[in-house]
């Protein structure tokens, strides 16, 4: 396991432009390629951004520092890619859309195919969230039409949908174990899913919903969600909070007055969140708790996460994508300025 330590930013930032003169392409999903050394993020374009890791410093126009340039991979013909995964031996990549298509990309040379090995029309509106399980065999895709599609990830043959958020799903996630699927929605709903039976197996009220639809800054209800590395712990960021959850029980074990985005370490007991400013803690699982109740029953308000805070990072309004690579020592932060930085933890 990794002891945490700091935070600290590498020397080198990543970058990509599409040559529009529409300004910078804002990044909002990062993923670690797990077997190689590339970055991928999806941005505001129809495509998937692709780094080398160990690239070179180029000088960019208007830009101070020299980055290293990205290529933009996997188009969709229209809209934005707004969901995607990396399967977890890097075999491929899927991809989902404002087209309401599912792509799958092979994986070949170091980068995704020209051509999408299969697709198919996923969702009666936009592909919110792509997701592969631990052991590669499914994709989960979560739509704007409010329902959450489970898919063999070999040829994109839809075996199960589920239904049960009143708005439309916003993201996905896989606990590490596998035994569970959590989706989190625009009404404020986490739903915890079942793999083997795709059964619920209980809703949470995360909260936080309300009469802002789709892309507004301040989204509503959940944005993003993330699971521990030992499955025991859900965390979901929305517009205001970023709440943890037992997962065994469902109940709210600590709260944060950050927003939007959330990753936790997948080696060790670190969690990263929020969206124009990155707060991070080493916390400490056992002192997680449910509210304390007053004299009438009622609970009253959660304990902020137990633990020693290890940086506040700040990126910049509407920055959002948080990833740490699969040994835990790397967390990339997408930002709106069409970049991602690296920070090792020391």
């Amino acid at each position: 396991m990794i002891m945490p330590g700091n935070l600290t930013k590498t020397e080198k930032t990543y970058f990509v432009d599409d040559g529009a003169k529409r300004g910078p392409l804002t990044m909002f999903r990062v993923r670690f390629h797990p077997t190689e050394d590339k970055l991928l993020a999806l941005c505001v374009d129809r495509r998937v951004a692709c780094w080398d890791l160990n690239g070179e410093l180029q000088t960019v126009k208007n830009r101070k520092e020299k980055c290293v340039v990205g290529e933009l991979l996997c188009p969709h013909e229209i809209g934005w890619i707004r969901g995607f995964d990396i399967h977890p031996r890097g075999e491929s990549v899927a991809t989902g859309g404002s087209d309401r298509t599912l792509r799958l990309w092979r994986w070949t040379d170091g980068r995704p195919g020209d051509k999408p090995l299969q697709q198919v029309a996923a969702h009666d509106g936009w592909v919110e969230a792509v997701v592969f399980s631990p052991d590669g065999n499914t994709l989960a895709t979560a739509g704007a039409d409010r329902s959450v599609k489970i898919w063999s990830s070999s040829d994109l043959k839809q075996k199960h949908s589920l239904t049960g958020h009143a708005r439309y799903a916003a993201d996905l996630v896989f606990t590490p174990d596998g035994r569970f699927l959590i989706s989190g929605g625009e009404d404020g709903k986490l739903i915890v899913w079942d793999t083997q039976s795709w059964q619920t197996v209980r809703t949470i009220d995360f909260g936080g919903a309300n009469d802002q639809y789709g892309q507004i800054p301040r989204h509503s209800g959940v944005h993003r969600l993330a699971a521990s590395h030992d499955s025991r712990w859900l965390a979901a960021a929305g517009g205001e909070k970023l709440d943890v959850f037992d997962l065994a029980s469902g109940e709210l074990v600590a709260s944060e007055r950050v927003s939007m985005d959330v990753a936790f370490q997948p080696t060790g007991n670190v969690l990263v969140g929020g969206e124009s400013e990155v707060k991070s803690w080493s916390y400490q699982a056992e002192k997680f708790a449910p509210p304390e109740k007053d004299k009438n029953g009622k609970p009253q308000k959660a304990k902020s996460i137990p633990g020693e805070s290890l940086a506040a990072i700040k990126r910049g309004d509407w920055s959002l994508g948080m990833q740490f690579s699969s040994d835990g020592k790397r967390l990339a932060l997408g930002k709106a300025d069409g970049t991602v930085d690296l920070y090792e933890l020391t």
